[in-house]
């Protein structure tokens, strides 16, 4: 079912590349860099720590005009966190736990100042996840885990304009999961589902070009 949605996301990218691309005025790139996640809510551990981990992948957006336009990207993600885990010797030891995503945001993006060769952008929208793998430490808990979140990010992002459209940029975001991490947990007749969500401060560099024509 989870490869499913994830063919059905990565169908829907490229279906809306042909549709920019018969309307002109796209782009298109690669991005990479780093993430730093935690976890929250009601039910998250105490006192955990960031886990630093990588995300990046491609994208494809277009101008609607001169201040406004839209982006789509599929990255892979790696989210989390690090806690203190009671060792069974009353002492305590460290446990990362690893969360890798392939993640699909819907960005709305708005270009605040853009001259010939600088520009600078504010974005913001919601963002599809579905868990690739789940492990603390060596140990998989996939079962454990949700394999779909959804969630949203905000951020802005300059960039470096050069000849033939081609652009150099670099953004941060920080995004934040809206549904639990966590699945449901039943002790006897009672079924209860732990409010746990991911969060984090990515920041990754990117590579663009034209495609299409404007019109």
């Amino acid at each position: 079912m989870k490869r499913s949605l994830v063919v059905l996301s990565a169908i829907a990218m490229f279906a809306f590349a042909a549709q920019a691309h018969a309307a002109g005025a796209m782009y298109a790139g690669v991005k990479a860099g780093v993430n730093i996640a935690n976890v929250g809510g009601d039910d998250a551990p105490d006192g955990t720590s960031s886990r630093t981990g990588f995300q990046g992948g491609l994208f494809i957006g277009k101008h609607v005009n001169d201040q406004f336009g839209f982006r789509v990207e599929g990255l892979y993600v790696q989210k989390g966190a690090k806690a203190d885990v009671d060792n069974g010797a009353g002492g305590t030891v460290e446990v990362t736990e690893k969360l890798d995503y392939i993640e699909f945001p819907i960005l709305f993006v708005y270009d605040i100042k853009s001259t010939e060769s600088m520009g600078f952008n504010l974005f913001a929208g919601p963002t599809l996840g579905f868990n690739m793998s789940a492990k603390a430490e060596d140990t998989d808990i996939k079962d454990s885990i949700k394999s779909f979140e959804f969630g949203a990010a905000i951020g802005a992002g300059v960039e470096k304009k050069m000849a033939g459209g081609k652009a150099i940029g670099l953004d941060v975001r920080y995004s934040l999961g809206a549904t639990t991490v966590a699945e449901d947990v039943t002790v006897g007749s009672t079924t209860t589902s732990p409010s746990i969500k991911n969060h984090g401060v990515g920041v990754m560099a990117s590579y663009s070009i034209p495609i299409g024509s404007s019109k």
